[in-house]
């Protein structure tokens, strides 16, 4: 044909065979290491963390995730990536690692994907899945240890005190409170942890020793946080040091019986008409001491007696009065009653 190959010539070709597919392949699994702990397996809508390097049947790679140091972080059966993987990442394990082939008809076909992959090329994936989770998961606690005499238990409010190990799913350690000289602290339901580690603190005894697993949309969420990855289940292994009863919030001190019927005759102790903060503070110790009342953990009893002293001392003259002094309570009312006759 034409001036560069003669007529009747015979042709010798080199051929490299780069690839090749039936269009009835489907995909297939190998290599699978399987943890031997496998509780749970991935379904359609779980949303899935793994790591992938991507070849070609000849083992050129064309990407991966390890180089970017990131996983890759979608949701499976949705069709946000080309469907072999779709298919291939349903029924994996956490920590699972697998090698996938997938046929171009069921990865990126005819066209490729720009100058990376070829049309109709042949693509292996080897696949780490390091967790995944589901948008409908809740908070998972496991009970390591609790104390056979539990007389109480956290509750909303109270201030804890405990330790901490925060990892991921593959154990990776993330935060430790053994790294700080002080044991953790917070006060339950007031936003000051995560909302999965806030329900997982409540219940527990002094002493008591959980696992909980918590779901990045009551952890983190997509974003993640400094030293947390984005979309990542947390493990907290917790160990309940102690805590503190607390009061309701916008409460500085609680009864915890009945109060005196006139509580300004109760306070005013040498009756003469008036509080001054000295006795004020006696008075509010004193219930305490019986333990007729509970004030809010984390502060001190002179921070509460000057705080709920100066809330009283209405005229700011250093006394309280008969006039002047009202329960909390009867100001949320006065305050509600007030916004009904608003509206």
């Amino acid at each position: 044909s034409g001036t560069e190959i003669p007529s009747q010539a015979t042709l010798v070709f080199d051929v490299l065979l780069v690839d090749i597919h039936n269009p009835k392949d489907t995909v297939t699994v190998e290599n699978q290491v399987v943890p031997e702990s496998c509780s749970r397996r991935s379904v359609v809508g779980d949303y899935i963390r793994y790591h992938y390097n991507g070849s070609f049947l000849n083992g050129v790679t064309f990407d991966t995730s390890y180089q970017r140091n990131s996983t890759y972080n979608t949701y499976i059966g949705m069709g946000y990536i080309i469907a072999g993987m779709d298919q291939a990442l349903q029924g994996v394990c956490i920590g699972e690692r697998r090698r996938v082939t997938i046929p171009p008809h069921l990865a990126y076909g005819e066209q490729g994907a720009g100058d990376v992959i070829p049309p109709s090329a042949v693509l292996v994936f080897d696949i780490h899945v390091i967790d995944f989770h589901n948008p409908n998961d809740t908070v998972n606690i496991q009970i390591l240890y609790r104390p056979e005499v539990c007389n109480d238990t956290t509750a909303v409010n109270d201030l804890v005190h405990y330790h901490y190990n925060c990892t991921l799913v593959d154990g990776t350690l993330l935060f430790s409170s053994h790294d700080y000289e002080n044991v953790q602290d917070a006060v339950l339901g007031s936003d000051k942890v995560i909302d999965g580690l806030d329900e997982g603190l409540r219940g527990m005894c002094v002493g008591e020793k959980r696992l909980i697993t918590v779901p990045p949309h009551l952890g983190h969420g997509e974003r993640g946080a400094t030293g947390v990855p984005s979309s990542a289940v947390l493990v907290f292994d917790i160990e309940m040091v102690s805590f503190e009863k607390g009061v309701p919030p916008g409460y500085l001190f609680v009864w915890l019986e009945e109060s005196p019927a006139n509580l300004f005759e109760a306070l005013d102790m040498n009756k003469n008409g008036e509080v001054p903060q000295e006795e004020f503070g006696e008075f509010i110790k004193l219930q305490v001491a019986e333990g007729k009342g509970r004030i809010k953990p984390g502060l001190t009893m002179e921070q509460i007696v000057t705080d709920m002293f100066q809330n009283q001392d209405r005229n700011k003259d250093g006394m309280i009065t008969g006039n002047e002094l009202k329960l909390k309570v009867e100001e949320d009312k006065e305050r509600e009653e007030a916004n009904h006759d608003e509206l």
